[in-house]
């Protein structure tokens, strides 16, 4: 896993930081699972970067007999532009509830933790789901499905048609009641075809996006296949579980701001209208069709799928303001997304699940 010398990680901001309210925010944003964990962060002070990825047009080796000269070659790289985005947010208290002696939890950590909670919520919906087709939010980045469905259109975002893989529906049936050898198989394959998509075939660098439901499922498959099957459990550095297929994390981005609706649907109903999921065709939808649910994967690295930040998170306490009538505590952050090849990015779809 290239990562690359000078990046880091939410991990690192929380175990390193001098700052004790950069390091809450960003253990915080950790102990609620966001997805910002995962990705390597470049600091570098531009709300624009520029570079270029491989799409084609590879030079050409030359071969010749003794004594021959060289050729010269060339290839022709395709160029990206990426944009930060900023967040931004005053949590505000007013003094008389912060010097109240009956409170029971203090009343801007209270606050600053339930705001921190939501925007966990938020970051996570927009990696996977967010768009600039007017759907979505401009001001934050594109996720992952748009940039994945941009691939067989425009492809502005350097993705592969082919990462947008088809898991055959019922060929790959692994419902309670669907479930078999070859059905569970076949969605091994898959899931190994949509590592290789990514660039790495044993998992490594890759964090496999799933939800809590097809998570479940997954496990199951591995188990009922007759072997672990690959299904390795660990801990992290903060003693958390993690559980990886190969060499890739497994994870669940978990739900929205409504804290209820699962940002990758798929609730395994057979039929009617509490059926939440995916259609066939990879669209999310209610009813009888939509029993279907997507895995995503990304190809962590320097050299694949990263981030960049302007700076670090800002956590400021600016104080008493409004006159010394108001308590203010300043966050925002400076923040893009970067593909750099076109093996970074992947989905499985079309896995049936109920």
């Amino acid at each position: 896993m290239a990562i690359g010398a000078g990046t880091v990680t939410l991990a690192d901001y929380a175990l390193m930081s001098n700052q004790p309210l950069v390091q809450a925010v960003t253990m915080s944003l950790i102990d609620y699972g966001n997805v910002i964990q995962d990705i390597p962060l470049v600091e570098k002070q531009s709300l624009q970067v520029n570079g270029v990825r491989w799409e084609g047009n590879l030079p050409t080796p030359n071969w010749v007999a003794l004594n021959t000269e060289g050729t010269s070659v060339h290839g022709q790289p395709t160029p990206y532009q990426e944009q930060a985005y900023i967040v931004r947010n005053y949590v505000d208290v007013d003094k008389f509830i912060v010097l109240d002696q009956n409170q029971i939890v203090e009343p801007r950590a209270a606050q600053t933790a339930a705001y921190l909670k939501g925007l966990t919520y938020d970051i996570n919906f927009k990696f996977f789901k967010n768009a600039h087709d007017g759907t979505g939010d401009a001001n934050a980045p594109v996720g992952l499905r748009a940039r994945l469905d941009d691939a067989a259109s425009a492809n502005k975002f350097g993705v592969r048609p082919e990462n947008k893989i088809d898991a055959g529906g019922a060929a790959a049936d692994i419902s309670q009641a669907g479930l078999t050898a070859k059905t569970g198989g076949a969605l091994l394959e898959m899931l190994d075809l949509l590592l290789s998509s990514v660039g790495s075939a044993d998992g490594s660098g890759v964090v496999l996006y799933m939800n809590d439901y097809l998570k479940r499922r997954l496990n199951f498959v591995l188990r009922f296949m007759g072997t672990s099957g690959g299904l390795d459990i660990t801990q992290d550095q903060f003693n958390r579980t993690i559980q990886s297929y190969k060499g890739a994390v497994i994870r669940d981005p978990g739900v929205k701001a409504d804290q209820s609706t699962r940002i990758l649907a798929g609730n395994a109903i057979a039929a009617g209208s509490g059926s939440v999921g995916e259609t066939a065709a990879g669209v999310d939808s209610t009813g009888a069709s939509a029993n279907f649910a997507s895995i995503y994967a990304v190809n962590y690295s320097t050299d694949h799928f990263f981030g960049w930040q302007f700076a670090p998170p800002n956590v400021q306490d600016l104080g008493l303001i409004y006159n010394g009538a108001i308590y203010r505590t300043l966050i925002d952050w400076a923040v893009g997304l970067v593909n750099a090849s076109t093996r970074s990015i992947g989905r499985l779809y079309d896995i049936k699940i109920g």
